[in-house]
């Protein structure tokens, strides 16, 4: 008898598929048809009323995919459920045609799974920012904190004057930030309202040195319309709202007509109340749900799609097991098809795990910046620049060594 080797092959998307395949001499006219039928794809779908449920359900049986509903569904004791679907793309793209051609009007809920479907699996686009461009799909980016507050939990009073806070932002870079991140109050747990000028006092010195003296983007960190319009005016080419757009009707507005770039977070509650109960029905649903609503709060005031980059927001009204599903889980977000951003530098549930004070938290912080490069993250926003840069360095050299 031959010696042989069997094993388990984890093919995550078309590409791995046909490289694995085209490595065995599969005929290349058939590739693209056993690729499709080499990957699979666990999709949820929540709240659909049992009649459309039990509908996709026997559709979804009948081009040999798999089907979870609620017991009770079969009974018809519930009106709404959620329905798992398990297959791999060939049966979904058959899935897709049997529901458009449905006489029970399921071609909407067939765009959404089709639309899903080539989110998670689409590279996202390239794109120029303040002149340096970044590609999401091939890189993680490492955005410097540069936080100008006297009582943030990790530096705060570090950067006490504009040409301090100059001089580190100036460090950052050079040790490998490729975008700085200003904010001018803290978001701590429990932290106070800094009023719009008082944020403004603090930012505007130190940004309008940076606009000349840095050649990477800069961020701003503020969930005030004010702020970000002034900071806006005065060169700021991201704006960082915590409340993805929910905090300041006027936010939005400022965004798309300055046409810049904004990062959307996740925060249940404000921050001076997110810790005292978090509490979710299903965390990532739940998180996705709300990042939609941000996503379309946006659109909706014209800024533009690929300027949005979304954060799931660790440590914002999340417990300490929340933050590590997320992570987890950080890979069920591509569904948005946007960036991803991890700010979870230094943060206490880094600090529960080691027993250790903020100021000693940095292997653990390198820690969740390799595994969320691994799982998508696109951006670390991180206080230990150099170190992280390193890290994703070599992180992104593990995950582009995959099958193309």
């Amino acid at each position: 008898m031959k010696n042989y080797c069997t094993r388990v092959i984890n093919l995550e998307n078309l590409d791995e598929a046909k490289g694995e395949l085209r490595g065995i001499g599969v005929y290349e006219g058939e590739l693209r048809e056993m690729a499709e039928k080499s990957v699979f794809r666990n999709l949820k779908i929540k709240n659909l009323d049992s009649r459309s449920a039990n509908a996709i359900k026997q559709m979804s049986l009948s081009v040999g995919a798999d089907v979870s509903v609620a017991k009770e569904l079969s009974e018809l004791n519930i009106e709404m459920t959620d329905v798992v679907i398990s297959a791999n793309l060939s049966q979904y793209n058959r899935l897709y045609h049997k529901l458009v051609e449905s006489r029970m009007n399921l071609k909407m809920m067939a765009e959404e799974i089709k639309n899903v479907l080539i989110k998670y699996d689409s590279k996202i686009d390239p794109v120029i920012i303040a002149g340096k461009k970044f590609d999401f799909s091939k890189k993680s980016y490492v955005m410097g904190i540069l936080n100008i507050t006297p009582d943030s939990f990790s530096d705060g009073g570090i950067n006490n004057s504009a040409e301090e806070a100059v001089k580190n932002a100036k460090k950052m870079v050079k040790q490998g930030a490729h975008i700085i991140d200003i904010g001018g109050e803290s978001s701590r747990p429990g932290a106070d309202y800094v009023p719009a000028d008082k944020e403004l006092d603090r930012i505007i010195p130190v940004l309008e040195r940076l606009v000349k003296e840095i050649d990477v983007p800069i961020s701003i960190d503020t969930y005030k319309s004010q702020v970000a319009k002034e900071c806006l005016k005065r060169g700021a080419h991201i704006i960082n709202d915590i409340s993805g757009l929910r905090s300041d009707s006027e936010m939005a507005k400022v965004i798309s007509e300055s046409n810049a770039y904004c990062i959307l977070m996740h925060m249940q509650g404000t921050p001076k109340t997110m810790q005292e109960n978090p509490k979710y029905d299903d965390l990532i649903d739940d998180l996705i749900y709300e990042l939609k609503k941000s996503i379309d709060i946006g659109e909706n005031a014209g800024i533009e799609s690929q300027k949005i980059i979304l954060d799931p927001g660790i440590g914002f009204g999340k417990t300490f097991d929340h933050n590590l599903e997320i992570i987890n889980r950080l890979d069920e977000f591509k569904t948005l098809g946007k960036p991803i951003l991890m700010g979870a530098s230094r943060k206490k549930f880094i600090g529960d795990i080691l027993g250790s004070k903020v100021a000693d938290r940095l292997e653990g912080s390198l820690a969740v910046a390799a595994i969320s490069a691994s799982k998508g993250a696109s951006i670390l926003r991180v206080h230990d620049v150099k170190e992280t840069a390193k890290v994703l360095k070599v992180a992104d050299a593990i995950k582009n060594s995959r099958i193309k």
